[in-house]
Protein backbone atom coordinates (compact mmCIF):
# COMPACT_ATOMS: atom_id res chain seq x y z
CA UNK A 1 0.00 0.00 0.00
CA UNK A 2 0.91 3.44 -0.72
CA UNK A 3 1.84 5.51 2.13
CA UNK A 4 0.24 3.90 4.87
CA UNK A 5 0.80 3.92 8.48
CA UNK A 6 2.92 1.77 10.44
CA UNK A 7 1.69 0.96 14.19
CA UNK A 8 3.88 1.48 16.85
CA UNK A 9 3.69 0.97 20.82
CA UNK A 10 5.42 3.28 22.88
CA UNK A 11 6.58 2.35 26.20
CA UNK A 12 7.65 3.85 29.59
CA UNK A 13 10.43 3.69 32.15
CA UNK A 14 10.04 3.26 35.77
CA UNK A 15 9.01 7.25 37.00
CA UNK A 16 7.51 7.71 40.47
CA UNK A 17 4.32 9.25 40.33
CA UNK A 18 1.57 10.03 43.04
CA UNK A 19 -2.34 10.12 43.42
CA UNK A 20 -4.62 9.53 39.93
CA UNK A 21 -4.31 12.62 37.41
CA UNK A 22 -6.91 14.24 35.86
CA UNK A 23 -4.58 14.89 32.52
CA UNK A 24 -2.16 12.62 31.33
CA UNK A 25 1.07 13.57 29.15
CA UNK A 26 0.10 10.59 25.89
CA UNK A 27 2.71 11.71 23.72
CA UNK A 28 5.85 13.80 23.59
CA UNK A 29 6.72 16.42 21.50
CA UNK A 30 9.74 16.59 19.20
CA UNK A 31 11.24 13.51 17.38
CA UNK A 32 10.93 9.82 19.30
CA UNK A 33 13.96 7.90 19.07
CA UNK A 34 13.62 4.38 18.13
CA UNK A 35 16.23 1.46 16.98
CA UNK A 36 13.52 0.15 14.50
CA UNK A 37 12.01 3.58 13.11
CA UNK A 38 12.30 7.42 14.53
CA UNK A 39 8.69 9.77 14.23
CA UNK A 40 7.99 12.59 14.40
CA UNK A 41 5.60 15.03 16.36
CA UNK A 42 5.48 18.40 15.24
CA UNK A 43 2.50 20.87 14.76
CA UNK A 44 0.99 19.04 11.62
CA UNK A 45 0.98 15.50 13.67
CA UNK A 46 -0.97 17.47 16.48
CA UNK A 47 -3.50 18.89 14.19
CA UNK A 48 -3.53 15.25 12.55
CA UNK A 49 -3.94 13.40 16.04
CA UNK A 50 -6.73 16.40 17.68
CA UNK A 51 -8.70 16.32 14.54
CA UNK A 52 -8.72 12.12 14.07
CA UNK A 53 -10.08 12.31 17.49
CA UNK A 54 -12.45 14.73 17.13
CA UNK A 55 -13.66 13.50 13.86
CA UNK A 56 -14.28 10.10 15.36
CA UNK A 57 -16.83 11.72 18.30
CA UNK A 58 -16.15 9.00 20.61
CA UNK A 59 -13.78 8.81 24.14
CA UNK A 60 -10.53 6.96 23.16
CA UNK A 61 -9.74 4.25 25.46
CA UNK A 62 -7.64 3.99 28.09
CA UNK A 63 -6.85 -0.03 28.56
CA UNK A 64 -4.87 -2.36 30.39
CA UNK A 65 -1.90 -3.83 28.97
CA UNK A 66 -3.18 -3.15 25.06
CA UNK A 67 -5.99 -6.18 25.31
CA UNK A 68 -7.94 -3.81 22.71
CA UNK A 69 -5.54 -5.13 20.29
CA UNK A 70 -6.25 -9.31 21.10
CA UNK A 71 -9.47 -11.17 20.85
CA UNK A 72 -9.52 -10.84 24.38
CA UNK A 73 -12.05 -9.19 27.09
CA UNK A 74 -11.01 -5.78 27.34
CA UNK A 75 -12.57 -3.68 30.07
CA UNK A 76 -11.28 0.11 30.33
CA UNK A 77 -9.74 1.60 32.64
CA UNK A 78 -10.39 4.77 31.62
CA UNK A 79 -11.50 7.24 28.80
CA UNK A 80 -9.52 10.17 26.94
CA UNK A 81 -12.34 13.17 26.63
CA UNK A 82 -9.95 15.45 25.28
CA UNK A 83 -6.61 15.75 23.52
CA UNK A 84 -4.65 19.46 23.11
CA UNK A 85 -1.18 20.09 22.58
CA UNK A 86 0.79 21.36 25.63
CA UNK A 87 4.57 22.66 25.70
CA UNK A 88 6.64 19.59 25.40
CA UNK A 89 3.50 16.34 24.84
CA UNK A 90 -0.24 16.12 24.04
CA UNK A 91 -1.99 16.30 27.27
CA UNK A 92 -4.89 13.82 27.40
CA UNK A 93 -7.70 14.99 29.79
CA UNK A 94 -8.69 11.50 31.39
CA UNK A 95 -12.49 9.73 33.26
CA UNK A 96 -11.03 6.99 35.30
CA UNK A 97 -12.75 3.91 35.80
CA UNK A 98 -13.12 2.78 39.93
CA UNK A 99 -10.83 0.21 39.34
CA UNK A 100 -8.21 1.70 37.48
CA UNK A 101 -8.11 4.65 40.56
CA UNK A 102 -7.52 1.82 43.08
CA UNK A 103 -5.18 0.35 41.26
CA UNK A 104 -3.27 3.91 40.25
CA UNK A 105 -3.58 4.81 43.98
CA UNK A 106 -2.03 1.47 45.25
CA UNK A 107 0.82 1.72 42.12
CA UNK A 108 -0.29 -1.55 40.78
CA UNK A 109 -0.37 0.39 37.47
CA UNK A 110 2.34 3.23 36.56
CA UNK A 111 3.13 2.76 32.43
CA UNK A 112 1.92 4.39 29.60
CA UNK A 113 2.00 3.12 26.46
CA UNK A 114 0.37 4.56 23.36
CA UNK A 115 -0.54 2.92 20.26
CA UNK A 116 0.47 5.23 17.52
CA UNK A 117 -0.17 5.06 13.93
CA UNK A 118 2.98 7.10 12.02
CA UNK A 119 2.90 8.02 8.38
CA UNK A 120 5.24 6.18 6.13
CA UNK A 121 5.96 9.17 3.61
CA UNK A 122 7.22 11.34 6.56
CA UNK A 123 7.50 9.80 9.41
CA UNK A 124 4.98 11.91 11.00
CA UNK A 125 2.76 10.61 13.86
CA UNK A 126 -0.89 10.85 12.38
CA UNK A 127 -3.28 8.88 14.71
CA UNK A 128 -3.40 7.02 18.28
CA UNK A 129 -5.54 4.18 18.56
CA UNK A 130 -5.06 3.62 22.32
CA UNK A 131 -3.67 4.12 25.28
CA UNK A 132 -2.39 1.30 27.82
CA UNK A 133 -1.83 0.95 31.72
CA UNK A 134 1.24 -1.66 31.96
CA UNK A 135 3.46 -2.60 34.37
CA UNK A 136 5.92 -4.05 31.31
CA UNK A 137 8.12 -1.03 29.81
CA UNK A 138 10.33 -1.80 26.86
CA UNK A 139 11.76 1.37 26.68
CA UNK A 140 13.57 3.68 28.69
CA UNK A 141 12.52 7.54 28.80
CA UNK A 142 8.20 7.41 27.96
CA UNK A 143 6.11 9.31 30.25
CA UNK A 144 5.11 7.84 33.83
CA UNK A 145 1.10 8.65 34.40
CA UNK A 146 2.46 11.72 35.99
CA UNK A 147 5.63 12.52 35.14
CA UNK A 148 7.81 13.10 32.68
CA UNK A 149 11.38 11.94 31.91
CA UNK A 150 13.65 12.71 28.81
CA UNK A 151 12.89 12.22 25.17
CA UNK A 152 10.66 8.76 25.08
CA UNK A 153 10.94 5.84 22.21
CA UNK A 154 9.15 3.64 20.47
CA UNK A 155 8.40 0.18 20.09
CA UNK A 156 7.98 -0.71 16.47
CA UNK A 157 5.05 -4.03 16.65
CA UNK A 158 7.45 -6.81 15.38
CA UNK A 159 4.19 -8.09 12.82
CA UNK A 160 4.15 -4.73 11.02
CA UNK A 161 1.02 -2.36 10.94
CA UNK A 162 -1.88 -4.28 10.95
CA UNK A 163 -4.00 -2.07 8.71
CA UNK A 164 -1.86 -2.83 5.76
CA UNK A 165 -1.82 -6.42 5.95
CA UNK A 166 -5.59 -6.05 6.04
CA UNK A 167 -5.90 -3.78 3.00
CA UNK A 168 -3.73 -5.93 0.83
CA UNK A 169 -5.78 -8.71 1.43
CA UNK A 170 -8.95 -6.84 1.37
CA UNK A 171 -7.37 -5.15 -2.01
CA UNK A 172 -6.39 -8.94 -3.43
CA UNK A 173 -10.28 -9.96 -3.11
CA UNK A 174 -11.23 -7.28 -4.77
CA UNK A 175 -8.61 -7.72 -7.42
CA UNK A 176 -7.17 -4.36 -7.13
CA UNK A 177 -2.88 -4.11 -7.09
CA UNK A 178 -0.89 -4.23 -4.15
CA UNK A 179 -0.17 -0.04 -4.21
CA UNK A 180 -4.18 0.32 -3.88
CA UNK A 181 -5.06 3.09 -1.43
CA UNK A 182 -7.73 2.39 1.16
CA UNK A 183 -9.73 5.03 -0.62
CA UNK A 184 -9.28 2.65 -3.82
CA UNK A 185 -10.42 -0.05 -1.22
CA UNK A 186 -14.17 1.99 -0.40
CA UNK A 187 -14.33 2.86 -4.28
CA UNK A 188 -14.20 -0.28 -5.24
CA UNK A 189 -16.60 -1.76 -2.92
CA UNK A 190 -19.03 1.38 -3.46
CA UNK A 191 -19.20 0.03 -6.88
CA UNK A 192 -19.68 -3.24 -6.33
CA UNK A 193 -22.80 -2.57 -4.57
CA UNK A 194 -24.12 -0.16 -7.58
CA UNK A 195 -23.66 -2.58 -9.90
CA UNK A 196 -26.83 -4.67 -10.46
CA UNK A 197 -25.38 -7.68 -12.77
CA UNK A 198 -25.86 -11.24 -12.16
CA UNK A 199 -22.07 -11.87 -11.20
CA UNK A 200 -22.14 -8.55 -9.07
CA UNK A 201 -23.79 -9.90 -6.62
CA UNK A 202 -21.73 -13.11 -5.89
CA UNK A 203 -18.14 -10.91 -5.58
CA UNK A 204 -20.14 -8.17 -3.19
CA UNK A 205 -21.76 -11.20 -0.84
CA UNK A 206 -18.39 -13.02 -0.87
CA UNK A 207 -16.44 -9.53 0.54
CA UNK A 208 -19.51 -8.83 3.20
CA UNK A 209 -19.33 -12.16 4.26
CA UNK A 210 -15.43 -11.99 4.80
CA UNK A 211 -16.13 -8.74 7.24
CA UNK A 212 -19.09 -10.37 8.72
CA UNK A 213 -21.20 -7.99 7.56
CA UNK A 214 -25.29 -8.39 6.18
CA UNK A 215 -25.83 -8.91 2.69
CA UNK A 216 -28.18 -5.79 2.89
CA UNK A 217 -24.69 -3.86 4.44
CA UNK A 218 -24.70 -0.32 2.81
CA UNK A 219 -21.25 1.21 1.69
CA UNK A 220 -20.70 3.20 5.06
CA UNK A 221 -20.89 -0.32 7.38
CA UNK A 222 -18.13 -1.12 4.88
CA UNK A 223 -15.98 1.84 5.51
CA UNK A 224 -16.90 1.54 8.80
CA UNK A 225 -15.22 -2.24 9.31
CA UNK A 226 -12.24 -1.18 7.64
CA UNK A 227 -12.04 2.00 9.46
CA UNK A 228 -12.16 -0.23 13.04
CA UNK A 229 -9.96 -2.94 11.53
CA UNK A 230 -7.50 -0.05 10.98
CA UNK A 231 -7.94 1.59 14.12
CA UNK A 232 -6.66 -1.76 16.22
CA UNK A 233 -10.62 -2.23 17.31
CA UNK A 234 -11.64 -4.84 19.73
CA UNK A 235 -10.65 -8.33 17.94
CA UNK A 236 -8.53 -7.08 15.14
CA UNK A 237 -5.93 -9.71 15.38
CA UNK A 238 -8.90 -12.64 15.60
CA UNK A 239 -10.65 -11.10 12.55
CA UNK A 240 -7.88 -10.85 10.52
CA UNK A 241 -6.59 -14.11 11.08
CA UNK A 242 -10.50 -15.17 10.18
CA UNK A 243 -10.34 -12.98 7.03
CA UNK A 244 -6.73 -14.62 5.98
CA UNK A 245 -8.05 -17.99 6.36
CA UNK A 246 -11.65 -17.05 4.58
CA UNK A 247 -9.61 -16.21 1.89
CA UNK A 248 -6.81 -19.03 1.62
CA UNK A 249 -9.76 -21.38 1.52
CA UNK A 250 -11.19 -19.84 -1.49
CA UNK A 251 -8.23 -19.44 -3.34
CA UNK A 252 -7.37 -22.98 -2.46
CA UNK A 253 -10.74 -24.06 -3.91
CA UNK A 254 -10.42 -21.90 -6.88
CA UNK A 255 -6.92 -23.54 -7.70
CA UNK A 256 -8.05 -27.02 -7.13
CA UNK A 257 -11.18 -27.01 -9.55
CA UNK A 258 -9.02 -25.64 -12.09
CA UNK A 259 -6.70 -28.39 -12.02
CA UNK A 260 -9.94 -30.77 -11.78
CA UNK A 261 -11.23 -29.16 -15.67
CA UNK A 262 -7.37 -29.18 -16.76
CA UNK A 263 -6.79 -33.19 -15.92
CA UNK A 264 -4.25 -32.39 -13.35
CA UNK A 265 -6.12 -34.40 -10.45
CA UNK A 266 -9.11 -36.96 -10.73
CA UNK A 267 -12.18 -36.73 -8.74
CA UNK A 268 -10.65 -39.07 -6.33
CA UNK A 269 -7.80 -36.74 -5.30
CA UNK A 270 -10.01 -33.64 -4.82
CA UNK A 271 -9.93 -34.17 -0.83
CA UNK A 272 -6.14 -34.62 -1.24
CA UNK A 273 -5.62 -31.74 -3.19
CA UNK A 274 -7.85 -29.45 -1.82
CA UNK A 275 -5.62 -30.15 1.71
CA UNK A 276 -2.61 -29.69 -0.46
CA UNK A 277 -3.65 -26.28 -1.63
CA UNK A 278 -4.15 -25.13 1.32
CA UNK A 279 -1.35 -25.95 3.29
CA UNK A 280 0.52 -24.99 0.77
CA UNK A 281 -0.40 -22.64 -2.29
CA UNK A 282 3.23 -23.10 -4.39
CA UNK A 283 3.72 -26.50 -3.68
CA UNK A 284 0.22 -27.38 -5.21
CA UNK A 285 0.97 -25.19 -8.15
CA UNK A 286 4.14 -27.11 -9.09
CA UNK A 287 2.93 -30.22 -8.69
CA UNK A 288 -0.32 -29.63 -11.17
CA UNK A 289 2.39 -27.83 -13.59
CA UNK A 290 4.20 -30.94 -13.26
CA UNK A 291 1.78 -33.63 -13.12
CA UNK A 292 0.15 -35.67 -16.37
CA UNK A 293 -2.87 -35.52 -17.72
CA UNK A 294 -5.59 -37.75 -15.87
CA UNK A 295 -8.96 -37.42 -17.16
CA UNK A 296 -9.43 -33.28 -18.44
CA UNK A 297 -13.21 -32.68 -16.82
CA UNK A 298 -13.68 -29.16 -18.57
CA UNK A 299 -12.16 -30.48 -22.26
CA UNK A 300 -12.85 -34.25 -22.46
CA UNK A 301 -16.52 -34.58 -24.40
CA UNK A 302 -17.69 -38.29 -23.53
CA UNK A 303 -19.58 -39.21 -26.87
CA UNK A 304 -21.75 -42.72 -27.45
CA UNK A 305 -20.08 -44.98 -29.46
CA UNK A 306 -22.46 -45.79 -31.91
CA UNK A 307 -23.53 -42.05 -32.61
CA UNK A 308 -19.65 -41.32 -32.98
CA UNK A 309 -19.63 -44.05 -35.84
CA UNK A 310 -16.29 -45.93 -36.96
CA UNK A 311 -14.22 -48.01 -34.56
CA UNK A 312 -10.80 -46.20 -35.53
CA UNK A 313 -12.51 -42.97 -33.58
CA UNK A 314 -13.22 -44.74 -30.65
CA UNK A 315 -9.94 -46.66 -30.56
CA UNK A 316 -7.83 -43.17 -30.57
CA UNK A 317 -9.77 -41.39 -27.58
CA UNK A 318 -9.46 -44.59 -25.61
CA UNK A 319 -5.24 -44.18 -26.72
CA UNK A 320 -5.14 -40.91 -26.16
CA UNK A 321 -6.68 -41.29 -22.57
CA UNK A 322 -4.33 -43.76 -21.34
CA UNK A 323 -1.41 -41.56 -23.32
CA UNK A 324 -0.65 -43.37 -26.24
CA UNK A 325 0.00 -42.72 -29.56
CA UNK A 326 -1.22 -45.05 -32.48
CA UNK A 327 2.50 -46.04 -33.48
CA UNK A 328 2.66 -47.76 -30.11
CA UNK A 329 -0.55 -49.54 -30.57
CA UNK A 330 0.77 -50.68 -34.32
CA UNK A 331 3.97 -51.68 -32.38
CA UNK A 332 2.46 -53.73 -29.67
CA UNK A 333 -0.51 -55.29 -30.92
CA UNK A 334 1.65 -57.42 -33.25
CA UNK A 335 3.25 -59.19 -30.40
CA UNK A 336 0.59 -59.73 -28.40
CA UNK A 337 -0.89 -61.36 -32.00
Amino acid sequence: MKDEPTTIICAAEQVAMDGVPEEIKILPLGMVHNVHQDFLVDDESCRAIINQFANRKIDLVIDYEHQTLFNVQAPAGGWIKEIRKGEDALIAKVEWTPKAQEYLKNKEYRYLSPVVNVRKSDGRAVSISSVALTNTPAITGMFAVVNSAGIPAGYINPEGGKEMEFLQMLAAMLGLPETATEEDVKNAVEALQKKGTETEPVANSTILSMLSLKADAKTEDVTAKIQQLQNGGTGMAAELADLKKKFAKREAEDAVTVALKDGKISAAQKEWAAEYALKDPNGFQSFCEKATLVVPMGKTEMTDPKASGSKAEIDMMVLKNLGLTKEDLEKYADKEA
